[in-house]
C-alpha cells in the first residue's frame, strides 16, 4: 500500500512530538548512523533547541570517497502541526573535520528555541517545496536498491557510490531523536498509541504530584 507523503508527514510530526517529550536537558552532541535500503528513503531526526543554544552543526560525514551515497540534507522547523523547511544543502564539507567532498551540513547561528527536524536523503531526493507535508523528489517512483542505483552526478570514483550507509552528527541541541520509519499502518497505530499512553501516564504522574504537594 502506498502512503501519500501528504499523511505520512503528519505521522513524522507527531512521532517526533512523541520522541521529544522527555524534559529538555543542557546543549549536547548526538550522533546517528544506519542504512537506506532505496534511493526514495528519507531519514528524519527530530531535535530541540534551548534559548541561548549559540551555533547548532548538523553534518553528514559518511560519503567516504564514494563508497557510499552522496547525501542531501534539510533542515526543518516545527510550524503548527506540521514543518516548513529552514534550509536544504546538498554539498558543503566545511563543517567539520571528517567530511568526504560530497558530505553535506550546516552551521546555523540564529535558531530560536524550539523543535525542529533534520531529513537526510541521497541527491536528488530533494524536498519538493517549503513544507514538509509536500514530499521529496522521488516520492512515487519505483524504489530502487542503493546497490543497484547509479545515482546522478559525478565523484572521484562515479559510478561506485553504492554503499547504503549513512551518518548525520547533531552539535550544540538539547534533545534529539530518530523519527522512524514505520513499514506498515500497524506499526505506526502501535508507535502512536505507546506515544498516548506516555503522555497518558506523565499527566498521572504530574497530577499526583500536585495532590502530594497540595496534602
Amino acid at each position: 500500500m502506498t502512503v501519500p507523503f501528504s499523511m505520512r508527514a503528519s505521522v513524522v510530526a507527531a512521532l517526533a512530538a512523541c520522541a521529544l517529550a522527555s524534559p529538555a536537558a543542557h546543549a549536547a552532541d548526538f550522533a546517528f548512523s544506519g542504512n537506506l535500503a532505496f534511493n526514495t528513503d528519507v531519514v528524519s531526526i527530530a531535535f530541540t533547541v534551548a534559548p541561548g543554544a549559540g551555533v547548532v552543526k548538523l553534518w553528514t560525514d559518511s560519503w567516504q570517497s564514494g563508497t557510499n551515497f552522496d547525501p542531501v540534507a534539510a533542515v526543518w522547523t516545527k510550524s503548527g502541526t506540521g514543518y516548513s523547511l529552514l534550509q536544504e544543502l546538498d554539498d558543503d564539507d566545511s563543517i567539520t573535520a571528517g567530511q568526504g567532498y560530497f558530505d553535506t551540513g550546516f552551521a546555523l547561528t540564529s535558531l530560536a528555541a524550539g523543535q525542529y527536524l533534520l531529513t537526510v536523503a541521497a541527491s536528488p531526493n530533494y524536498a519538493n517545496g517549503p513544507t514538509l507535508s509536500a514530499g521529496f523528489a522521488l516520492d512515487g517512483s519505483t524504489p530502487t536498491a542503493i546497490a543497484d542505483w547509479t545515482q546522478p552526478g559525478s565523484n572521484p570514483n562515479f559510478p561506485d557510490q553504492k554503499g547504503a550507509f549513512w551518518s548525520a552528527h547533531l552539535e550544540g541541541v538539547s534533545q534529539a531523536a530518530m523519527v522512524p520509519e514505520p513499514s506498515s499502518w500497524a506499526m505506526l497505530a502501535a508507535g502512536l498509541g505507546v506515544c498516548g499512553l506516555m503522555a497518558r501516564r506523565r499527566s498521572r504522574g504530574v497530577a499526583e504530584r500536585a495532590e502530594t504537594a497540595v496534602a
